[in-house]
């Protein structure tokens, strides 16, 4: 980390080297489905649930819907470990947020405000409304969460969910059709 630098009230601190570079670990099944021997040696990133959580006592009756439909669906994909309720629980939050400043955008004619001096009434700058960027910072934490839930169909395919991928051997068709044929 560099260090921080003053500029007038602001100071501004740099970080450098924080962040892994490169791929993103290869999932354990991916890893077991290729005859890897790393899949023995990688540990499983959370216990499933036995049942379906239940959502924390802070979301909004919408949040909370959205909080059981997204944990169904992780539980679906079976990718739902305990240790994702508040993940979840996030996301719902945040798409109850999304989810109010679009309904407020729906009813405002102009997102953008247009500010002028007050000395000569010249035009200087246009700024988004509250609610339009709110609904900007919410879409862009919602697609992070999206990717990390798996919520997306790229997301699904990079942590392999449906990619059992079935290999049709003529042999095995040929002894299963004179079984077949034999138990007749």
């Amino acid at each position: 980390m560099t260090p921080p630098q003053v500029r007038g009230s602001v100071t501004l601190t740099c970080y450098t080297g924080s962040m892994a570079k490169g791929r993103p670990p290869t999932p354990k099944h991916i890893l077991a489905a290729r005859g890897s021997r790393q899949a023995d040696n990688r540990a499983e990133l959370g216990t499933a649930p036995t049942s379906l959580p239940r959502p924390p006592s802070y979301l909004k009756e919408r949040a909370a819907a959205m909080f059981l439909q997204v944990a169904k669906w992780a539980q679906d994909m079976g990718t739902l470990a305990v240790s994702d309720t508040e993940v979840i629980a996030r996301y719902a939050a945040i798409w109850d947020r999304f989810v109010t400043a679009e309904e407020e955008l729906k009813e405002i004619v102009e997102p953008m405000i247009e500010v002028f001096d007050p000395k000569n009434g010249s035009y200087k700058f246009s700024r988004p409304c509250g609610a339009l960027a709110l609904s900007n910072s919410c879409h862009e934490q919602l697609r992070q969460l999206e990717t990390v839930l798996g919520l997306t169909p790229a997301d699904r395919t990079r942590l392999g969910m449906g990619a059992i991928e079935k290999v049709v051997d003529p042999v095995d068709m040929l002894l299963k059709k004179a079984a077949e044929m034999k138990g007749r």
